[in-house]
């Protein structure tokens, strides 16, 4: 029973049509080599920050939802249960079982001279990650009765956590011909690497972001739990990142070859870090918003 349980709520989440994002106006067929944005390590420190953030009511519905979880994991998973933090590792290892169709929605990729996200052009197999987030807070904001909706929810917020995470790392908002920095194959203190992993792991290991110590150096404020929440606007703004930093290296465009060490990670483990801090506000100021029937869906596709 519990195996049918995961299943449907797989197919809900990974398969169900969402009519306000077309509205919208969504976005194209993207493709990226497998990738873990912000590594094990960045993605609890988004979510360990958002979940320190919370009101009292948005802890209490964090809860609440999380209960459901235990639908999801078998035995080899279950520790994916324990804690918020880890909850949100769990997208990346659900998209090769269950969640299949899930892929494609930790990531958007975009022509190399575009300067912002055009949903029509970059998403039009309405398979990328602000799909995924809609998707997630769609089926949050739903009443739970059963355990299939509440396997189902436990599920969504998993996927909230983790695809906020994502949406924060530059280069889940790249460019398409690079596969996101995945085709750029760079020397990374003397090992070989890709500007993608560089952004996934690199900056973090080298400036000391590992959870759960880093906890205590990272600021997450008000304003950023209580920000627009334009995730449209979110998009672009981790693309401008992209663009003005992750892809350049003493105002010269990365080339595959490049070496990349130490000054790569003065210029840009402070952006990484900020990145995660506004993932974890974001995030928290979502949560919140579900939690007290505060949020408004439409808004977060439609900009408004």
């Amino acid at each position: 029973m519990k195996r049918n349980v995961d299943v449907i709520a797989s197919r809900q989440l990974a398969r169900h049509p969402i009519a306000v994002l077309v509205v919208a106006g969504l976005v194209g067929l993207i493709y990226a080599e497998t990738s873990l944005a912000w590594g094990k390590d960045g993605h609890q420190l988004v979510c360990a920050q958002a979940e320190q953030s919370l009101t009292p009511t948005g802890k209490r519905w964090l809860n609440k939802v999380m209960a459901g979880g235990k639908e999801l994991d078998d035995a080899e998973r279950k520790h994916f249960g324990r804690s918020f933090a880890l909850s949100c590792l769990w997208p990346d290892d659900a998209k090769y079982s269950d969640y299949k169709g899930s892929y494609e929605q930790h990531f958007i990729n975009v022509p190399s001279d575009a300067n912002t996200v055009d949903m029509a052009r970059d998403c039009t197999a309405l398979d990328c990650i602000i799909v995924g987030i809609q998707r997630a807070l769609s089926y949050l904001a739903q009443p739970v009765d059963g355990r299939r909706q509440r396997a189902r929810a436990a599920a969504a917020l998993r996927f909230l956590g983790h695809y906020i995470g994502d949406l924060h790392q530059p280069l889940h908002v790249s460019n398409a011909a690079d596969w996101g920095g995945n085709k750029i194959k760079v020397t990374w203190f003397s090992e070989d690497s890709n500007l993608h992993r560089v952004w996934d792991v690199g900056l973090l290991a080298k400036d000391g972001l590992d959870y759960p110590a880093a906890m205590v150096s990272l600021t997450v404020g008000a304003e950023q739990v209580a920000s627009s929440k334009d995730v449209l606007e979110w998009m672009n703004e981790s693309l401008r990142v992209a663009r003005r930093h992750a892809y350049k290296h003493r105002g010269v465009l990365i080339a595959s070859g490049a070496a990349l060490g130490a000054d790569y990670v003065r210029a840009n483990s402070p952006i990484a870090k900020r990145q995660i801090e506004l993932a974890a506000g974001r995030l928290a100021g979502l949560i919140n918003g579900l939690a007290d029937k505060s949020l408004q869906l439409p808004m977060l596709v439609a900009g408004n």
